[in-house]
Formats: structure tokens, sequence, C-alpha cells
């Protein structure tokens, strides 16, 4: 039987070298372990148990590092020869009509942080008659979005900022980004230490 864990967080870092195995899907953890996983963001959904709350569990992206993604909102990645086999995510709650837990990269290079077209809809998101789309180029190309305000818990600080929601079906990122987000927080990112350190400016 899994060992139950004080957070999902303390889970995922004693057990984060296994989830090679759930490279290119989209996984939903507890404190105890992955309770659902797929590549299509709406299976893995479905394989929640329902009488669990959107906060008893956290959503993450497991990147696939051996083949280029479609889209990129944010500078190429580079392979360096000595691989270190850890990308800065960060937990956190993002809030529109609804809540949902997630961990997300944090991205220097990202004017804007960005939510898939299904996390969106999961938040409560809606398109409005006669919305039109926005477009941001990328490395590997463009992508639609609509601009959306959401409020973020982070650490417990609240706050609102900007998110692109993506209106293509393909792209795959979920990204915090420097719109607000920077501007709150002073960021320290230790790699060899495999953390993230987020200290509240003073206002």
């Amino acid at each position: 039987m899994e060992a139950e864990y004080p957070t999902a967080n303390d889970w995922y870092k004693s057990h984060r070298p296994e989830l090679k195995i759930y490279r290119g899907e989209w996984i939903a953890y507890t404190n105890k372990g992955v309770i659902s996983h797929d590549r299509d963001y709406d299976k893995m959904k479905s394989g929640i148990d329902p009488s669990l709350s959107s906060l008893d569990y956290v959503i993450e992206r497991i990147f696939e590092s051996e083949f280029v993604e479609p889209i990129r909102f944010y500078p190429v990645r580079m392979r360096t020869l000595k691989a270190h086999d850890w990308q800065p995510k960060y937990e956190l709650i993002m809030k529109s009509h609804n809540a949902v837990k997630v961990k997300i990269l944090v991205d220097s290079g990202a004017e804007l942080s960005l939510i898939t077209k299904k996390l969106g809809r999961d938040l409560g998101c809606a398109k409005g008659e006669g919305e039109i789309n926005n477009k941001a180029e990328g490395v590997g190309g463009s992508i639609e979005y609509l601009l959306r305000e959401v409020e973020i818990e982070l650490d417990g600080h609240i706050f609102t900022a900007p998110v692109a929601w993506a209106q293509t079906d393909f792209c795959q990122e979920i990204l915090l980004g420097r719109e607000v987000v920077f501007d709150l927080f002073d960021i320290e990112f230790k790699q060899a230490e495999e953390m993230i350190i987020f200290k509240r400016r003073s206002q």
C-alpha cells in the first residue's frame, strides 16, 4: 500500500524520478500517489474519482523530452552535455469560476502566463459571443488565445494576473509568465537543490 505523505508535493518530491514513465501525459496525484493519467487531458480527468474536490489533487503535465512539442510559448530549450533532469515547476491554485490546483512551469521567457484550452474550460472560462482570438508567436509557431484575468494563490498569497487561455487544441503548455507575478515576487531558482523560492516583495 502506498505510503501517505503530508502533502501532494511531498509525494511528488519523493517519487519524481519515477514519473518518467508518464512522459508526454497529464497526471493527477494526491499525497498518496498518481490517481489518473493519460496523454489526453479529458481522459485523465475522467479517470479521477468524482467524489474528490478539484483541490484534493494536483494536475500536471509531464513533458516529453525526447521529441519536439508542436508549440512553444517560450524560448528554445537547449540540451546541455550534463543533463539535470529537473524543470522549474511550482504548485499553485488557479481560480476563475472554479478552482484547480496545478503544478506549472515557471518561465521567465514568457510574457504572459498560459493555460490550455481544456484547463481554461475546467476553470470556468467561456468565450464571449463575437469575441475575437488574439495570436501569439513563438519559436515553434503561433497559437490563438483569449486573455483572461485569473486569481492565483501562491504560498498563501492571492493576486490576479492576466492569463493567455489557448484556443488551439494542440497547445499543451501551462506556464507561469512574468506579467504581474515577477513584479510581486523576487524569484530564486536553485537548480542544484531543485527548488524555486518565491519571496513576496514589500508593497
